[in-house]
């Protein structure tokens, strides 16, 4: 039998996958195998698992359904372990407490509750990805709608709904950054261009090259300053960026744009205009936009570059101009604000914010009124589309004053 399947082997230039191991003919041995690992699951806004038994069944009814269904399995949705004692937990929230104001605390990020049941739906519905590592990172989960966007807060009438337009979502591990080795000039795209032209490493790091190329020369005392009153009432705070390199910014943006290319044809005219802006802009990266596998391991190598940079939003114009190139932008990441949060400006000026209304974001980013007074006395901007970008736009210092 075996002579037999090794001669059909070699004819059809095959490999034969049997009970787990894969025999080829070059080797004439069998070799083990691993599964195709599933990196996207199929999204719809259908419920197919927690389906409940009333007339109009309610969040906490569907959450006890998915703490049973989910039981000890751990999803990972950006940073947050989420299993089946924790949505049972937050099924049991008082009938007086409102239950969108209990996730968003207990889980302590924007979430929309019912879309996250509907991931969470999909996730069940797909039963060989049962047990394994399912990874949401917060790019995805805004993206998706899962967690608030800033379009549903700033451009109402292009909310972000789970599955709504697309029917696929990404629920793989990205690879570990700390693993990541640089890309090597004349590579292809993929995560690896990630820990190249990188930023400063760490909360210190980055301020301080604030502090040596910032114009104003107190952006840095400010964006600490702002951090630690909202760490010091129980905020979780993240400082992801200041100063950039103009590499990785086109790098961030070409990749983002490339990884929602969906023809052939889109990706070829995609690839050739990023040749040609890397030129134009003075930049020439050694990049091999093209894999040489073909258009679709383009997509996914672009979409493992977004992965790993964690972009939602770039533009042409910003991968060109950003503020963070010249040491007056910061992206940072605030969310789970208390219900009653207290801010000093550098002015001395002084306010209470009353956050405890039910639907509240609790997302610094995502909070209108915090951030419009933020921006008036921290002497900030704040740029809506892109959520955690902020800009410096106190006036510069003029050699003679410094």
């Amino acid at each position: 039998m075996i002579p037999a399947l090794h001669e059909l082997l070699q004819q059809s230039s095959a490999m034969l996958f049997y009970l787990g191991a894969a025999f080829t003919p070059e080797a004439g041995l069998y070799l083990d195998v691993q599964e195709p690992a599933i990196t996207a699951i199929m999204a719809n806004r259908q419920w197919d698992v927690l389906v409940v038994d009333e007339q109009r069944p309610s969040l906490r009814a569907r959450l006890r359904r998915a703490a049973e269904e989910l039981g000890d399995w751990q999803l990972h949705i950006a940073g947050v372990r989420v299993d089946g004692k924790t949505l049972l937990e937050l099924a049991m929230t008082p009938e007086q407490e409102p239950i969108i104001r209990a996730a968003r605390e207990k889980l302590r990020c924007p979430v929309d509750l019912e879309d996250l049941l509907l991931f969470i739906d999909d996730v069940l519905a797909e039963p060989t990805i049962r047990g394994k590592r399912i990874w949401l990172t917060p790019g995805r989960a805004r993206n998706s709608g899962i967690f608030l966007h800033p379009d549903d807060v700033f451009r109402r009438r292009r909310p972000r709904r789970y599955a709504d337009g697309w029917n696929e979502i990404h629920i793989d591990e990205p690879q570990a950054k700390k693993n990541l080795e640089p890309a090597q000039d004349g590579e292809i795209l993929g995560p690896r261009w990630w820990a190249r032209f990188q930023n400063p490493d760490g909360e210190a790091a980055m301020l301080e090259a604030l502090a040596t190329s910032a114009p104003s020369q107190t952006f840095h005392t400010r964006i600490a300053s702002l951090m630690g009153q909202l760490r010091d009432q129980g905020t979780y705070v993240y400082l992801a960026s200041t100063l950039r390199h103009r590499e990785r910014g086109y790098l961030m943006w070409g990749s983002l744009i490339l990884s929602q290319t969906t023809t052939e044809e889109a990706v070829q005219k995609t690839v050739a205009m990023l040749e040609r802006l890397n030129g134009e802009w003075g930049l020439n990266i050694a990049i091999v936009w093209m894999h040489p596998d073909g258009w679709a391991a383009t997509i996914e190598g672009a979409r493992q570059m977004v992965d790993a940079y964690d972009v939602v939003y770039a533009t042409r114009h910003a991968a060109q101009n950003s503020d963070h190139y010249d040491g007056v932008a910061a992206d940072f990441v605030a969310v789970g604000l208390p219900r009653e949060l207290t801010l000093t400006g550098p002015d001395g000026e002084k306010r209470t914010f009353d956050l405890s209304a039910p639907r509240q974001a609790r997302d610094l980013n995502l909070t209108p009124k915090l951030i419009d007074w933020v921006e008036k006395h921290f002497e900030f901007e704040k740029l809506r589309s892109d959520y955690p970008h902020w800009s410096d736009r106190a006036k510069p210092v003029s050699p003679a004053d410094s």
